[in-house]
């Protein structure tokens, strides 16, 4: 490479290219090799590690490089078990290894804007016990910014970017299904839920604008939200909110909605985020009933549907003028 391209700075008289060092030390791969081990009874049970990588190389237009890291680690997670034969079992839990690999592609360098490639997050979830870590349960892949382990959930966020917010894409860590997204600006309030003895029920919504709109609300022309029904475990339903198309780009629309999402029953007259059901029942139907959702986007607009029978009820919902429910696939 020539010091007239990549830059030139000498040291004690010695004119070296700094780009020369940075191909030496940054285009090759930085690896650490990963392995697992089980001990005996006097060593540890389990041990496992995992690669980290960095690469660097020319990008094209403006900006001078390309970056891709690849970052690994492990989280521990446990969690009440909500499917199967142990469903109630006192003293059973899921406990669980997760190792979480992240990798982000960006153009970036000095004197210049850094532009996102791709993202993604690899998340694959083994089981652990007295034995040690045992074999893969299953993986999670998704495009995403950056990920976290609570729980039951496995979040990974994808972030805004100028007028688009962060949206979350939640998954059951117990087994491994998308449950939705949520674009909620509570931070300690993701969703609403319903809770009884022995059943439990979420609803979120995704609303426009995010860089994930295309994927998230697509299957119907204007939609601009999703509401989502849920267990713990796995999708139930999940509803595409549709506006009048001049609405989109308008100054009641989307960009300065302020969403609240709460739930009722008549036990909890008042609207909040979590309600509790002192209702018991082996169906879930007789459970999940009598209650109502309630998203208010601003002052003009709210859309209230009613929960009965484990269902969102739609053909009951009350919504502005031309708006539309179109219950989608899962």
């Amino acid at each position: 490479m020539e010091g007239a391209h990549l830059g030139i700075f000498s040291t004690l008289g010695v004119t070296m290219s700094r780009f020369a060092l940075l191909g030496a030390s940054f285009l090759a791969p930085v690896f650490l090799l990963a392995s697992v081990s089980l001990g005996s009874a006097d060593e540890d049970a389990a041990k496992a590690s995992a690669a980290s990588t960095f690469t660097m190389k020319p990008a094209t237009g403006e900006t001078p490089f390309e970056i891709t890291t690849v970052n690994t680690r492990f989280e521990t997670d446990q969690m009440r078990v909500t499917v199967g034969p142990d469903v109630g079992k006192p003293g059973v839990d899921l406990y669980q290894l997760v190792e979480i690999e992240e990798t982000h592609v960006n153009k970036e360098g000095p004197n210049s804007d850094s532009e996102r490639v791709s993202s993604k997050v690899k998340a694959t979830v083994y089981s652990l016990s007295a034995a040690g870590k045992g074999p893969s349960r299953f993986t999670i892949e998704a495009e995403g910014d950056e990920s976290k382990v609570d729980g039951p959930y496995l979040t990974i966020t994808r972030w805004g970017c100028c007028a688009s917010s962060s949206t979350d894409a939640v998954y059951s860590q117990e087994t491994g299904k998308y449950l939705f997204n949520t674009t909620s600006f509570d931070k300690y309030s993701r969703w609403a839920d319903v809770n009884s003895r022995n059943f439990q029920r979420l609803i979120a919504y995704h609303a426009m604008p995010t860089e994930m709109d295309d994927s998230v609300l697509k299957g119907a022309p204007n939609a601009a939200i999703v509401i989502s029904y849920a267990s713990a475990s796995e999708p139930l339903q999940r509803v595409l909110v549709t506006v009048p198309k001049e609405l989109l780009e308008s100054d009641d629309g989307p960009i300065n909605w302020t969403p609240k999402l709460e739930v009722s029953n008549k036990a909890n007259p008042k609207p909040s985020d979590h309600i509790w059901t002192d209702v018991v029942d082996a169906d879930p139907a007789q459970v999940m009933t009598g209650v109502t959702i309630q998203l208010t986007l601003d002052p003009k607009h709210k859309v209230v549907i009613p929960l009965n029978g484990d269902k969102l009820q739609l053909d009951k919902a009350k919504l502005p003028k031309g708006w539309g429910l179109v219950e989608t696939a899962l």
